[in-house]
C-alpha cells in the first residue's frame, strides 16, 4: 500500500494548556513531562513511528522551546537520506501576519508546505492526547470510504457524553452534523446507548483539505476550527465526511 500514496502529517502542538497550569506556565502542553523522561507529545510521536508514518511536521507556537529541546534530543530516530524528517514550526507568518487562530487557521498558514510536499493525503493530529493507534488502519477506512474527510472517533456512553462535540451519523458512519456539547448526544445508529466523540484527528484529500481552510480562512466569523466550523460546512455542502470508530490497539 504504502507505494501507491504520500502522507503526510501535521501534528497540533501550540496550546496553552491552560488546564494543566502551571505543569504549562512555561511550556506548552505537549511537552509537559509524562511517566518520569518522556514527554506527552511522545504518545502521538510513538504512534506515527509504528505506524510506518515518517514525514511528520509538528506545528509549535506556545513556550516551544522546551518541546523543540525534546524532539531534537529524543527524535532522532528518522533518516533524513531516506527521506524521513519531523521538523518542528513554529507560526511563518508568510502568508498572514499573526499567530495561529485555530486550529484549521494553523493548516492554512503552512499551505506552503503542502504545495511543496505535494502528498495525496493529510494526516491530522493532536499533540497532546495519550492513546495507542495505528493511523494507517484509519488511511485504509478513509481510500475504502473515498473519503473527502475522515474524522476519528471514541465510542462513548451517551449520557456521559454531553461535555464532548459529537458527531452524528447515518448506518454508513457518513457524518451528518456534528454538534458541540449536545444536551441530548446522538446515539450510533444501532447503538441506542453509546455517541460518537470527536478525538481531533483527522485524515484529509490533500485537494480537499487545501480547499477548506482558504475558504474558511475568508470567513471573519469563523473560529478556524476544524470541530466547529470545517466539519459542518463540509457536511452541509454534501461532501463525503466519515468517521471512525477508534479502537485502541492495547484492546482496552
Amino acid at each position: 500500500m504504502e507505494k501507491h500514496y504520500k502522507l503526510t502529517t501535521m501534528i497540533m502542538a501550540g496550546g496553552r494548556g491552560e488546564r494543566l497550569f502551571p505543569l504549562t506556565r512555561d511550556k506548552a502542553k505537549p511537552a509537559v513531562t509524562f511517566g518520569g523522561i518522556y514527554k506527552i507529545i511522545d504518545f502521538t510521536l510513538s504512534n506515527c513511528i509504528n505506524s510506518g508514518i515518517r514525514q511528520i511536521y509538528v506545528l509549535t507556537q506556545y513556550g516551544s522551546f522546551s518541546l523543540d529541546h525534546h524532539l531534537r534530543m529524543a527524535w532522532e530516530v528518522v533518516n533524513p537520506e531516506m527521506g524521513e524528517y519531523i521538523y518542528s514550526i513554529p507560526p511563518q507568518q508568510i502568508t498572514v501576519n499573526r499567530w495561529y487562530r485555530g486550529t484549521a487557521d494553523s493548516i492554512f498558514q503552512n499551505i506552503n508546505i503542502l504545495q511543496q510536499e505535494r502528498p495525496d493525503y493529510v494526516l491530522i493530529l493532536s499533540g497532546d492526547h495519550v492513546y495507542k493507534m495505528n493511523y494507517l488502519d484509519m488511511l485504509e477506512y478513509h481510500l475504502a470510504k473515498n473519503a473527502d474527510m475522515t474524522v476519528s472517533c471514541l465510542e462513548f456512553p451517551r449520557r456521559q457524553s454531553s461535555g464532548f462535540g459529537i458527531l452524528h451519523v447515518d448506518s454508513d458512519f457518513r457524518i451528518i452534523n456534528f454538534l458541540e456539547k449536545p444536551k441530548d448526544p446522538p446515539a450510533i445508529p444501532g447503538h441506542p446507548d453509546l455517541s460518537l466523540v470527536n478525538m481531533g484527528i483527522y485524515i484529509f484529500k490533500t485537494e480537499v483539505l487545501v480547499q477548506e481552510v482558504i475558504r474558511d480562512a475568508r470567513l471573519t466569523e469563523s473560529d478556524h476550527d476544524f470541530g466547529k466550523n470545517i466539519i459542518p460546512s463540509m457536511v452541509d455542502r454534501s461532501l463525503r465526511v466519515f468517521a471512525y470508530s477508534f479502537r485502541d490497539e492495547n484492546r482496552k
